[in-house]
């Protein structure tokens, strides 16, 4: 699934969500897996920062 990240300035960043469990989201951000708290990942969605824009 791949979102835009929206930053300062109205500049958006490709993400790709790679995998979730439970715990953890792992996105691919700048060519490098990070991980963040399903939590945080919900509240970055709910909020409108990441909005998705296609499966693939």
């Amino acid at each position: 699934m791949t979102y835009n990240l929206r930053v300062a300035g109205g500049l958006t960043e490709p993400l790709e969500l790679v995998a979730q469990n439970r715990y953890r989201v792992f996105l691919r951000w700048r060519g490098e897996i990070v991980a963040a708290r399903t939590q945080a990942w919900r509240a970055l969605v709910e909020s409108g920062r990441v909005v998705e824009v296609g499966n693939g």
